[in-house]
C-alpha cells in the first residue's frame, strides 16, 4: 500500500516515485480511508503523477478539484485498454480528467496524435525511468546459457493469457529451449497440455522474488523473445538491453523499436522471429553487433533524460 518515501529501483511505474523524491499511494485505498487523508492532503505535494486506469480515473478527478497540486495524467497502458476496454460513462469521465488535468504523458509515440485529440493539455511521450546503473551492478557480463527468455506466458491471470500460446508456438518454431518466470501449477499445465500437439522444447520455469531476483536471473540467458500485441512501452526489451541480450518482439513495443529496430517482427510472424532468433545464434557478430546498439540507445532511458522529458511536457 506504501503511503510513504519510495526507494526501490525497479523497472516499473513506480519508479518515478523514487526518481522523483515521492510518495507511492494506492488510489482505491486512499479513496476509501486506508491513509485517514482527505484529497487536500496533495496539496502539499509540488506535482501528483496518476497512472491512468479504469478505477483512477474518479481518484484522478477527485486529486486535481480537491487540492491545488498539478496533476500529470500518465496514459501508463496500452491504448486498447482505454479506447475499448472502458465502459462509456468511464470513458467519458476519463476525457474529463484529461481537460482539466496539467499534462498528459504516454507510452508510445504512436499514441501522440489520438491523445492529443482528446484534450487541449500539453500531451508529449514520457515513458518510464529505467534503473540502468543499478541493473549493471547486480548484472555483469556472464557466460549466457543457450535459451530464449521469454517475455509472456500466461500474463498477470490465471485463467486466461494474454499472449501466450503465441510465444509458446515462437519458441516451438526456434527449436530451442526456452526459460520464463512463472511458477504456478497453471502455467506449467498449459504448456504440458499442448506438447502432445506441438513440438514444444524444454521450458524451464523459475519464480523470481521481487524484480531484482528477476533481472539477474534473466541476466543468464541468450536472447529474449516477445510476441506481444499491444501497442505500449515494453519493460521487458528494455530488461534485454540492460542485461546485454537481444530481444525479438514488435515495434508496437515502443522500447523495442528505439533499441532493437532490427529485431522487430509483426506479432503473427512466426517465420521472421525464427529467422531472426536463428541468426542471432548463428551469426556472432550480428549478435554483438545488435546488443552494442542497443546500449549506445539505452542513455534514453535513464533517469535523468526520461525526467527532461517530463519537465519539458509540464513546461
Amino acid at each position: 500500500m506504501h503511503g510513504k518515501k519510495y526507494r526501490l529501483e525497479i523497472n516499473h511505474m513506480e519508479y518515478w516515485a523514487t526518481v522523483m523524491g515521492g510518495t507511492c499511494y494506492c488510489g482505491p485505498a486512499f479513496d476509501t480511508g486506508y491513509y485517514n487523508l482527505d484529497y487536500d492532503h496533495f496539496s502539499a505535494y509540488d506535482l501528483v503523477m496518476v497512472a491512468l486506469r479504469e478505477e483512477l480515473v474518479e481518484i484522478g478527478i477527485k486529486i486535481k478539484k480537491l487540492s491545488t497540486t498539478r496533476v500529470v495524467v500518465f496514459l501508463g497502458a496500452e491504448m486498447e485498454s482505454f479506447t475499448s476496454g472502458m465502459s462509456r460513462d468511464k470513458q467519458a469521465r476519463m476525457v474529463e480528467l484529461l481537460n482539466i488535468a496539467d499534462a498528459v504523458a504516454v507510452l508510445h509515440d504512436e499514441s501522440i496524435p489520438f491523445v492529443k485529440l482528446l484534450t487541449t493539455k500539453p500531451v508529449d511521450l514520457v515513458g518510464l525511468p529505467f534503473p540502468l546503473e543499478r541493473v549493471r551492478k547486480i548484472c555483469p557480463p556472464v557466460q549466457k546459457r543457450e535459451e530464449i527468455e521469454l517475455g509472456s506466458i500466461l500474463g498477470a491471470h490465471w485463467q486466461r493469457n494474454r499472449n501466450g500460446l503465441v510465444n509458446v508456438v515462437a519458441l516451438a518454431a526456434t527449436g530451442l529451449p526456452g526459460t520464463v518466470d512463472a511458477w504456478h501449477p497453471v502455467e506449467k499445465e498449459y504448456v504440458s497440455s499442448m506438447r502432445a500437439y506441438l513440438p514444444i522444447p524444454p521450458i524451464r520455469f523459475r519464480e523470481a522474488f521481487g524484480w531484482q531476483d528477476y533481472i539477474t536471473e534473466a541476466n543468464k540467458s541468450l536472447l529474449g523473445l516477445h510476441l506481444d500485441y499491444r501497442t505500449t512501452w515494453g519493460r521487458f526489451p528494455l530488461d534485454c538491453a540492460g542485461v546485454r541480450m537481444p530481444c525479438v518482439a514488435p515495434s508496437t513495443l515502443f522500447t523495442q523499436k528505439i533499441l532493437f529496430p532490427g529485431l522487430c517482427v509483426p506479432y503473427y510472424d512466426i517465420d521472421g522471429a525464427r529467422n531472426l532468433v536463428h541468426r542471432l545464434v548463428s551469426e556472432p557478430g550480428f549478435y554483438e553487433e545488435t546488443v552494442a546498439y542497443a546500449e549506445s540507445r539505452l542513455e534514453f532511458f535513464t533517469p535523468e533524460r526520461t525526467m527532461e522529458r517530463l519537465l519539458n511536457l509540464l513546461g
